[in-house]
């Protein structure tokens, strides 16, 4: 897990317990019905919104969210291509066959498989180019699953209150039951701001995030295999690669 994400847990475990400890987070914020209205109308309507594949692949995507970054540090990319680089001007494609299936979050071993196999520059850079793009496009689809969330847990909450000021207008004639009744329906308006905010946004956040960086990552391993195959000397394959920022 990167610092950041164990920064922000700690933050927003820090919030609750400081509101625990203090009295400001009462007892009476526990609405078990607004709670079930908030979480149940958000993952119900995103169910009816999203294919079953991508429900599946934004619970896999979790994994990307507590995990270290793979493709974060662009020196270590630059210094593993520019190894192979090497390698394949002095003995040609062929040492290709010898990359580290870990190099660039596996990747660049990927990559130098298609090289191999066609062996093309043009054809290999269309084929990498395709699944770059494609893999791109799905993760952003797995984002866009806690965007949704992040857009329905609100609107639930405010659903929640409403059905809850309902019922405090049906107890105006009892004063003594007004006050509880109102501070229990606008909970659930609370639940639908804090999930949206303090999950679904983030999550979103940092799977586009790391979305981005796999990109460019993926990109740049891409382009200097291409240019391996083009012959391309290995001062200018570095060259052209720094200028990634």
């Amino acid at each position: 897990m990167d610092i950041t994400t164990l920064l922000g847990i700690g933050a927003l475990a820090g919030m609750v317990a400081l509101g625990v400890g203090t009295g400001e987070l009462p007892a009476f914020f526990l609405n078990w019905h607004g709670l079930a209205i908030v979480l149940g109308g958000t993952i119900g309507a995103m169910l009816i919104n999203t294919p079953l594949a991508d429900v599946r692949g934004a619970l896999a995507a979790l994994a990307v969210f507590f995990r270290g970054n793979r493709y974060s540090s662009k020196e270590r990319i630059v210094t593993a291509i520019m190894e192979v680089a090497e390698r394949v001007h002095g003995r040609g494609v062929s040492a290709l066959q010898e990359v580290d299936a870990r190099a660039v979050g596996g990747y660049l071993g990927q990559a130098a498989g298609v090289a191999i196999e066609y062996n093309n520059p043009d054809l290999v850079w269309q084929i990498l180019e395709t699944e770059i793009n494609s893999s791109y496009d799905h993760n952003n689809e797995m984002a866009n699953v806690y965007r949704t969330m992040s857009i329905l847990a609100p609107m639930f909450g405010l659903l929640g209150t409403l059905i809850g000021i309902v019922s405090v207008l049906r107890e105006l004639s009892n004063p003594e039951k007004v006050g509880s009744s109102m501070a229990i329906s606008m909970t659930t308006a609370f639940y639908g701001i804090a999930l949206a905010n303090t999950i679904c946004v983030p999550v979103a956040g940092k799977l586009r995030s790391r979305n981005i960086e796999e990109l460019q990552a993926k990109t740049m391993v891409a382009e200097g295999v291409v240019m391996m195959l083009r012959g391309t000397v290995p001062l200018v394959i570095e060259r052209k690669l720094r200028s990634y920022r």
